[in-house]
């Protein structure tokens, strides 16, 4: 058979449903039921055409495949589950008023290109497309937020911090007084805490510590 023969059997494929497993992974809402929902923000953003809007928003019955390239010269569709997984992405309700929002933002660990990228972005996107005027950056990774106090960060800011290396924000490596970094983010009324840090695979398995609260932060 040619490769003509194969490619005009292909175009006529019919595929036939699969077996899928949507894998659940945690909500907020699991740790914290009875949370208020909010408009999105981004219905009244001007960035956002009103054409765009529909389809824009991520629904819970939006999900991609864990595995999305496949040979139909094999053995397909599978007799075994495909996992799933929810989008990630806007939706139309959010669990946080953008008006009471204090943002941290952290980096952490061994470096990696992007870092100030990812922050410069996190930044904008929390102050020009959620309203967010609270956000700061924690100094030298999880010891910062006990060690000194933090900065304020804005769009000019952060401008041109994807134009340099490493993290502005500065990182550390090593230990960390995690009740104390819990006791900080309380008392400093921060709701939202981004960690960005380069992960890398490693042989041996760390175990974890647990620290549990009466009340959310």
């Amino acid at each position: 058979m040619n490769t003509d023969d194969v490619q005009d059997q292909l175009e006529s494929l019919t595929i036939s449903p699969i077996n899928i497993k949507l894998k659940r992974l945690p909500r907020l809402t699991d740790y914290l039921p009875g949370l208020q929902t909010h408009t999105n923000p981004l219905q009244h953003n001007t960035f956002y055409h009103h054409s765009y809007r529909d389809g824009f928003y991520i629904s819970h019955s939006d999900v991609i495949l864990r595995q999305i390239v496949f040979d139909f010269s094999g053995n397909f569709p599978s007799s075994e589950p495909h996992l799933a997984y929810h989008r990630a992405g806007p939706r139309k309700e959010i669990l946080f008023d953008p008006k009471q929002v204090r943002a941290a933002i952290v980096t952490c660990g061994g470096l990696c290109p992007g870092l100030n990228t990812v922050i410069r972005e996190l930044v904008v996107g929390l102050w020009e497309l959620y309203g967010v005027r609270e956000i700061f950056g924690i100094k030298a990774g999880y010891r910062g937020f006990y060690s000194g106090d933090p900065i304020r960060l804005d769009p000019k800011l952060v401008h041109n911090w994807h134009k340099r290396g490493g993290t502005v924000l500065e990182t550390s490596r090593g230990g960390f007084d995690l009740h104390k970094i819990v006791d900080t983010i309380e008392k400093r009324g921060f709701n939202q805490v981004v960690c960005v840090h380069h992960r890398r695979r490693r042989h041996s398995t760390r175990g974890g510590t647990n620290i549990q609260r009466n009340s959310a932060p």
